[in-house]
């Protein structure tokens, strides 16, 4: 079955019959004593109209495609972005026709939010089901070696869907073939071997896929390719712009979760300063000057959880220094709660890289290429790189680090950062802090 055959019959269909499949739920579960058999007649004629849309938006959020079912986490958020888009037009459609029978307020609500469970549930049973029809089977272009990581990351992440079916070496193959609907992933210097190149051209009408080398590490990791990075690619891929509404949405957050924050702090000040004097000598808060935004230190605020007072050297991993209470403590995220009070400040937000101390990060800029390009954005509560299990304790996990890092400053937006939010709450309450 083809992928345009595939994508009609089990998602643009289904999507239409899930589409009257909400409004009727709407209706029968909550409006059917309200709404007779005329105004629900006109209900299914209206919706009709905004439906057309609605596919429109869940095509441009690039849910016709089945590479987007390669991550769960791509199908939860595209969904949820295209439903409040959704919701936005069917908003202007009843408002800019005051005669319709309809105001767009709990209706309209409850039918969204009827559709949007219908719609993730059947795109979470595909992305189930289908998972080992969604496999792409991928060659590499290798010169030089250069090849090796992408291989062994592509291998180490095989549930994304990708196979490799071989190697290309720098060499031109005679008679060179390969499996169709497949791809082949580029590198950046590919234009040394014209002959290879002219030949792989020759392939582009036959059903396969290019890709370039670092696009599809960072597709793959959603990670930056950091070995081959250089000033080009910043210029390229960063913008360095200030982005006004995305600004003033996140201090908003920033806001509204530092105040909440700051209460949980408040009531959580009683029993963790006594737990913390009672276990271990000391000051309740851990106060330690970092860097932020554009290099300016600022004081950050947490409650103590190791013995001892403030050091200049990296916590690692199972630290003999952290106390009980504090293992405890980090477990919990609790004892990030002071660093709400950094919220409220402005030093800080709620989401960005984590924040270094000055004489870490005066050596790593000496030691790592482009490691002060992380401080084009305020350091945060929580980060990409601490979602992806990293932790910093020397030189090469930072690299690591940065390598998420990167990729969240190239990729910041309200919608990343909700979806780094919600999975923070994730590894709370599944006590996957350290």
């Amino acid at each position: 079955m083809s992928r345009s055959t595939l994508t009609f019959w089990l998602i643009i269909v289904p999507d239409i019959i899930l589409f009257y499949a909400g409004l009727w739920l709407t209706i029968s579960l909550h409006y059917r004593a309200a709404f007779g058999h005329d105004v629900t007649v006109r209900l299914f004629q209206t919706f009709s109209v905004i439906f057309i849309f609605w596919l429109v938006v869940l095509f441009i959020h690039g849910l016709f495609d089945v590479r987007t079912f390669r991550r769960y986490t791509m199908i939860v958020f595209n969904v949820v972005s295209a439903m409040v888009v959704n919701v936005l037009i069917a908003i202007i459609y009843f408002y800019s026709q005051p005669n319709l029978i309809l105001t767009p307020r709990r209706f309209l609500l409850i039918d969204a939010a009827t559709t949007f469970v219908l719609i993730l549930g059947w795109y979470l049973l595909i992305k189930y089901f289908l998972k080992n029809r969604l496999v792409e089977g991928v060659y590499v272009v290798d010169f030089g070696g250069k090849s090796a990581e992408l291989e062994r990351e592509i291998a180490n992440h095989s549930y994304l869907g990708y196979r490799i079916l071989g190697k290309i070496n720098g060499q031109l193959m005679a008679g060179l073939t390969l499996e169709r609907n497949s791809s082949v992933i580029l590198p950046d210097n590919l234009h040394t071997s014209p002959a290879l190149s002219e030949r792989l051209y020759n392939l582009r009408t036959q059903g396969v896929t290019f890709y370039n080398h670092k696009d599809f590490y960072e597709s793959l990791l959603r990670r930056v390719y950091l070995s081959e990075i250089s000033e080009i690619w910043f210029l390229e891929n960063v913008n360095y712009q200030e982005k006004r509404f995305y600004n003033i949405i996140k201090r908003l957050t920033d806001i509204l979760f530092g105040l909440a924050g700051f209460v949980l702090f408040l009531a959580s000040w009683p029993f963790c300063a006594l737990a913390i004097k009672l276990t271990s000598p000391g000051p309740v808060l851990f106060i330690q000057e970092r860097v932020g935004k554009g290099g300016k230190n600022f004081k950050v605020y947490k409650y103590r959880t190791m013995s001892g007072g403030a050091t200049n050297t990296w916590t690692s991993v199972n630290d003999p220094r952290i106390t009980p209470v504090g293992k405890f403590l980090r477990k919990s995220r609790i004892d990030e709660w002071p660093q709400f009070i950094n919220l409220l400040a402005g030093n800080m937000s709620l989401v960005g890289p984590r924040p270094e101390q000055p004489n870490i990060v005066d050596r790593l800029k000496k030691e790592i290429p482009f490691y002060e390009e992380r401080l084009l954005v305020k350091p945060g509560l929580t980060g990409w790189a601490q979602l992806s299990n990293i932790y910093a304790g020397n030189v090469e996990e930072t690299k690591l680090k940065l390598q998420y890092d990167l990729y969240y400053i190239k990729h910041r937006s309200i919608l990343f950062d909700l979806e780094i939010i919600l999975k923070t709450l994730y590894y709370i309450f599944t006590w996957q802090g350290r």
